[in-house]
């Protein structure tokens, strides 16, 4: 170390060194490297040595400017294809939302003819059992004629469109108002069998959702 020179201008010869240095830990560093650089070169290389670091610590700085602005462009492009991929996914939803849409709808549509039958069906079974059920407010001629009814819907009309909660209800009903069909004769049988049957095969060939129908095969 060159004589005369004090420990505050050695400072202040540092301080001047880092001046640019904006980076508070880098300019902290560079301050300490500088200063151990002053109190150790002669007065010829000091400057030198200054410079020489200064410019390492822009290099350093510049890296690691570069590094932070590639993770950001990494994490823009990472969030801008995250969003592409919800967006795909809302898309994939929003058309299988589409497709079941459109079949519940065709489903709807082939299943009205045979809704529409058993509309009609179940109007005339509440019909009939309602006579069935008050016999005193009928007379003899309306209580044979409903009970004609009933035993043809439950035997072979109503069996073709019921659904089976309609035909354990049904069961229910003819044990109350006639009790002879809850034990069918072999031609009743035959003709109830017959009409379930035709009934499996129509939702078949309609392709009707059984579910839409409520009778599922049996």
């Amino acid at each position: 170390m060159s004589k005369g020179r004090s420990y505050s201008e050695m400072v202040s010869q540092a301080e001047n060194a880092v001046a640019a240095v904006t980076d508070p830990e880098l300019k902290r560093i560079a301050f300490q490297r500088v200063l151990d650089d002053v109190r150790s070169a002669t007065p010829t290389n000091i400057l030198d040595s200054a410079t020489k670091l200064i410019q390492v610590l822009s290099v350093v700085v510049a890296v690691i400017i570069s590094v932070l602005s590639f993770n950001a462009a990494r994490q823009t492009e990472a969030r801008a294809r995250e969003a592409e991929a919800e967006a795909r996914k809302l898309e994939l939803i929003q058309y299988a939302d589409q497709r079941k849409d459109d079949s519940e709808k065709k489903q709807a549509e082939a299943a009205k003819p045979f809704l529409e039958l058993r509309q009609k069906l179940y109007l005339e079974a509440v019909g009939a059992a309602g006579v069935l059920a008050n016999p005193k407010d009928h007379a003899e001629d309306e209580m044979k004629k409903a009970r004609t009814k009933f035993r043809q819907l439950y035997v072979a009309d109503l069996s073709l469109v019921e659904g089976v909660d309609v035909a354990r209800k049904m069961n229910a009903l003819a044990a109350a108002v006639d009790p002879e069909l809850t034990t069918m004769t072999a031609e009743q049988r035959a003709a109830y069998q017959l009409a379930h049957a035709l009934r499996d095969s129509l939702v078949k060939s309609w392709k009707i959702d059984e579910s839409v129908v409520d009778n599922p095969s049996h």
